[in-house]
């Protein structure tokens, strides 16, 4: 009826003959939804020479019988392109409720142990009383030589300490004159340890330490996603060249791509070689132990 074949169309419409055929055949299995099926729409019929706006209705209407004939909603999905990752740190609230804490409690304990020392001088060197020396003993008779003897060896009943001097006096009063209230230390005078260190979110890091399946896909070039991990519909996107997506799971994971050729996918950290030409749309499924074509 065309005239054409699907490798011309194709190669003008840089359509694959696998949707160019389904398209035909209205197999909506085998295309990739959405705004995608109106552009390989739109895309077939300026070729053909066609009304595009009358063939996208003739596809629109087709397709929403085929989803109500399966129960399924006649609304497509609504496609959220991925945002670039952000390479900027940015620094949470608790993040900075930790400083806070921090200093107030390195400026209580540095106010508690100097408060602690400024007594401790205070008290081991109290104020001397004024003492006076006793007054010497004068050589006695000799009959009386054992009641001398045994005074001078008799102890003292109390030890007198001398009167210090006055300049001892204000050395040791200027610690306590000298002390001054001290301010707690700033955030920009904190270490850099504690400036750099924030919570972290355990309960996330042992749910990805702990997926038995781990996909990355990076783009080279322009390519939509559909994702259906453990039996969970994650939706499609379109990604942007130099992005990337990350899929976790535990079972199953099921991606389709649009665009084979110009993805780079790797499972568990390993690149996976997956054939496919430009544009292709394929689908690939992948478990614990790897990929299953």
């Amino acid at each position: 009826m065309r005239g054409v074949s699907l490798d011309e169309i194709s190669q003008s419409t840089k359509i694959g003959t696998r949707s160019l055929q389904a398209l035909e055949e209205n197999d909506f299995e085998k295309l990739p939804g959405g705004i995608f099926n109106k552009g390989f729409v739109r895309a077939y019929s300026r070729f053909l020479g066609l009304d595009e706006e009358r063939m996208i209705a003739d596809f629109d209407s087709a397709f929403k019988e085929y989803k109500l004939a399966r129960g399924l909603p006649a609304e497509p999905p609504v496609f959220v392109e991925q945002e670039p990752e952000d390479s900027t740190a940015k620094v949470s609230s608790g993040f900075l409720v930790t400083l806070v804490l921090i200093a107030a409690a390195a400026a209580g304990g540095y106010l508690f142990m100097r408060s602690r020392w400024s007594d401790r001088n205070v008290f081991v060197n109290p104020p001397a009383t004024q003492t006076h020396a006793a007054p010497r003993e004068e050589p006695k008779p000799a009959n009386n030589q054992t009641s001398s003897a045994a005074a001078i060896t008799e102890p003292p009943s109390s030890t007198q300490i001398p009167e210090p001097t006055s300049s001892m006096q204000k050395q040791n009063a200027a610690p306590v004159s000298s002390i001054a209230p001290t301010k707690a230390p700033t955030e920009s005078q904190l270490p850099t340890s504690a400036k750099l260190e924030a919570p972290i979110d355990s309960t996330t890091a042992a749910a990805v330490s702990q997926s038995a399946i781990r996909l990355k896909v990076f783009a080279r070039e322009e390519s939509w996603l559909s994702i259906s991990a453990d039996g969970q519909n994650l939706g499609q996107q379109l990604l942007a060249p130099q992005h990337s997506r990350t899929i976790h799971a535990q079972k199953e994971v099921r991606l389709k791509l649009g665009n084979v050729g110009g993805v780079e996918v790797s499972f568990n950290g390993k690149p996976v070689n997956i054939d496919g030409e430009p544009k292709q749309v394929k689908e690939l499924t992948f478990t614990p132990d790897g990929l299953h074509q």
